[in-house]
C-alpha cells in the first residue's frame, strides 16, 4: 500500500470512502487557508462538520455498441472484483461549505497500488482556474509533466517524460478562490495492472 503522508495541513477535510472489494480507495487530502486563520497538522476525516467536504467515488468503465454498431463508452458502478486491464475512474468531489471564500484549495489523490495512472485523464474543474499537477515521488514533488534522467547509450544523461507506471499522485489546484458555498469535481482514469 502507498503511504499517505499528512504533514502539515492547513485544512481539516471530511471525507467519505465507499467500500469496495478487492479495489484499495485511499482518501483524497486537501489543503487550503481562510486568509490568516490556519489550522495545523490536523488530520483528514473527523466526524464534526469541516470547511471542505471531500467525496470519493470510483467507476468501471464499460464499453458496447448502439444499434448503429457505434462503440459506446458508459461508467458503471463498480463490481465486487475487477480484473487486469479494468479501466477505473476515480472522481473527486470538494464542497466549501462554509460561507467565505476558500483561498488556494489543492486536493491530492495517490494513484492506488495495482493501478496504472491513464494519461490525459486527469479532468480540471470547469468553474474554476484549475490546474493538475503529478507526482512520481510518493508525493513529494509535484509538475505538470513529470520527467525521468536517463543514461543513452552514448553515456549521456537525457531527460524523457515520466512513464504512466511511474505516477504516484495527482494534485489539482483550484486557483485563487473556490467560491462560498460552492462546490468542484474533478476526475482521473486508471487501469488495473
Amino acid at each position: 500500500m502507498k503511504k499517505l503522508l499528512f504533514g502539515s495541513l492547513s485544512l481539516v477535510a471530511t471525507l467519505v470512502v465507499l467500500p469496495i472489494a478487492s479495489i484499495n480507495m485511499l482518501p483524497a487530502i486537501a489543503n487550503s487557508s481562510f486568509g490568516n486563520q490556519q489550522q495545523n497538522n490536523l488530520r483528514v476525516a473527523q466526524t464534526q462538520q469541516q470547511p471542505v467536504a471531500l467525496l470519493l467515488s470510483a467507476e468501471i468503465k464499460k464499453l458496447s455498441r448502439d444499434e448503429n454498431g457505434n462503440q459506446k463508452i458508459s461508467w458503471n458502478q463498480l463490481p465486487p472484483q475487477v480484473v487486469p486491464g479494468s479501466i477505473l475512474r476515480y472522481t473527486v468531489t470538494a464542497e466549501n461549505n462554509t460561507s467565505r471564500n476558500m483561498r488556494n484549495l489543492a486536493v491530492t489523490q495517490p494513484i492506488p497500488d495495482g493501478m496504472v495512472y491513464i494519461m490525459q485523464s486527469a479532468t480540471k474543474a470547469s468553474a474554476t482556474n484549475s490546474s493538475v499537477d503529478f507526482s512520481i515521488d510518493g508525493g513529494k514533488s509535484f509538475s505538470p509533466q513529470p520527467v525521468i534522467k536517463v543514461r543513452g547509450r552514448d553515456g549521456k544523461v537525457e531527460e524523457r517524460p515520466a512513464p504512466t507506471d511511474a505516477y504516484t499522485h495527482v494534485r489539482w489546484n483550484f486557483g485563487e478562490t473556490l467560491p462560498a458555498n460552492s462546490r468542484v469535481q474533478v476526475s482521473y482514469q486508471v487501469r488495473v495492472k
